[in-house]
């Protein structure tokens, strides 16, 4: 028992003296490590130390590095602009911002000889609204005029009509240089020149050769059954000369331009504008004033005698045909608007397409309806350009309405960058007219209200100048 103790004795001695014999180095590995900062036994390698071989003879010492400065982010490039837009609209009337300009306006108003007046002053940028009011909206039953009246505004329902359109073309169910003929089902040819297509472009140029021949205003007031195609296949409705190269302002391309959109959509035009435009917007507006949610608020028109010519019962009796492609009383002139809402619209078209988030057409849509223009004698029908009438140093993008007793335009500015415009309605008023085609009272008022934003904004619109033969409209 002792022997075998004592043998165990032994080798445990030989094994602790083998042990400690090895880790001799070992020892001396780690301490120097430790004493040189190279190693940590608790935490990640330097990561300047790849090996624990010296640096060979011939490295240079590293220089004390800088310290890095802080770089800005670059900008992150959205798919499209954003362009500035409000958050939300602010709508108050003109005499709380500048009792002046009020009461001029109130001046040109009271003078005018017209039954009622509603006049919107826009900023797209800030969606501030500036508002002036004046007159009945009914006489006979003394009905004031305020900034939600709703007026049958004529030929301004043209704009709206190309947006419409414009909206398919986005879609991809329009071509603007495609044949009419596609679109609607059958030929359509001027037969003094039958080699030559009438395309979406010169209906909405006004160059298409279709005229507003006697044919078409009968059956526009009948509106008969499939009054379209008996019309164009008829060959009264076609002028002289080539489509395409000359300019005659036509209800009846307009019209075609509606029977196109509802062709392609398979709605009804104001169905099909009040759910790609007036909805999306928040607007309340209709080419069937039927279809209005308040009808309370229409305006009766009146002639320049203050005669009633359309009361708002017979507005409210206008209905559509029912047989797609067949309407020719809307699309050219029935929308049913107020200036505020029209305005809101012209802010759509300023901020390129979008309004308080909501897109309706794309930039190049809008871009597209800026160059359907066509010049006449200095300027155009659709959006109009004066360079020298209005203010020496101001273009505008401008379009009349004149029917039934309405007088009405609308004035965008064309100063770079700048999403500014006035709307001006009009019943009972004079039809003066300037030599470029602007209506005297509309003019006069516009004018006035432009200049609210010369007094507060004026070193913008110093030596301002456009190059003659800009695009009209």
């Amino acid at each position: 028992m002792s022997n075998n103790s004592g043998k165990a004795g032994v080798i445990i001695l030989i094994l602790a003296v083998i042990i400690l014999i090895a880790a001799i180095p070992w020892y001396f590995i780690i301490a120097g490590n430790l004493e040189s900062g190279g190693f940590n036994l608790f935490g990640p390698r330097d990561p300047g130390i790849s090996s624990n071989e010296p640096e060979p003879p011939d490295a240079e010492p590293d220089e004390p590095e800088d310290e890095p400065e802080d770089e800005p982010e670059p900008p992150q490039v959205p798919d499209e602009p954003d362009p500035v837009l409000p958050s939300e609209d602010t709508v108050i009337s003109i005499s709380s911002v500048d009792p002046d300009i009020y009461r001029e306006l109130t001046e040109l108003s009271s003078g005018s000889n017209a039954v009622a007046i509603s006049l919107v002053l826009y900023d797209g940028d800030t969606g501030e609204y500036l508002t002036f009011e004046h007159g009945n909206a009914s006489r006979e039953d003394r009905r004031p005029v305020n900034v939600e009246t709703k007026f049958r505004v004529a030929s301004l329902a043209k704009l709206t009509t190309v947006i419409c359109a414009m909206v398919l073309v986005d879609e991809g169910v329009i071509d603007l240089d495609t044949d009419i003929s596609i679109y609607l089902g059958y030929e359509v040819k001027n037969t003094n020149f039958p080699g030559t297509a009438i395309t979406v472009r010169m209906l909405m140029q006004h160059t298409s050769s279709i005229f507003d021949s006697g044919a078409f205003q009968a059956s526009r007031d009948r509106n008969t059954s499939e009054p379209v195609r008996f019309l164009l296949e008829r060959g009264s409705s076609f002028r002289r000369n080539e489509p395409g190269t000359n300019f005659e302002y036509s209800n009846f391309g307009y019209a075609i331009l509606g029977a196109i959109c509802e062709n392609v959509s398979g709605a009804t035009f104001d169905t099909l504008t009040r759910e790609v435009l007036f909805k999306p917007l928040g607007i309340d507006a209709a080419y069937v004033p039927s279809n209005l949610t308040d009808q309370e608020n229409i305006a009766v028109l009146y002639n320049d005698t203050h005669g009633v010519t359309r009361s708002v019962q017979s507005q409210l009796a206008v209905t559509e045909s029912g047989v797609l492609g067949d309407d020719l009383h809307l699309a050219q002139g029935n929308l049913t608007i107020s200036a505020l809402d029209y305005a809101r619209i012209l802010t759509m078209i300023g901020n390129g397409g979008i309004l308080n988030g909501v897109r309706i057409l794309s930039q190049d849509a809008v871009r597209e309806i800026y160059d359907l223009s066509v010049e006449v004698d200095g300027f155009a029908q659709g959006f109009a350009y004066s360079d020298d009438v209005f203010f020496e140093t101001e273009g505008f993008f401008w379009h009349t309405g004149s029917a039934f007793g309405l007088l009405a335009q609308y004035f965008q500015s064309a100063y770079p960058n700048v999403n500014r415009g006035i709307v001006v309605i009009t019943t009972g008023g004079s039809s003066g007219s300037e030599l470029n085609g602007m209506i005297t009272i509309c003019k006069d008022l516009a004018r006035a209200a432009w200049d609210y934003w010369v007094i507060i904004d004026g070193a913008l619109y110093d030596d301002v100048e456009y190059e003659n033969g800009a695009d009209d409209g």
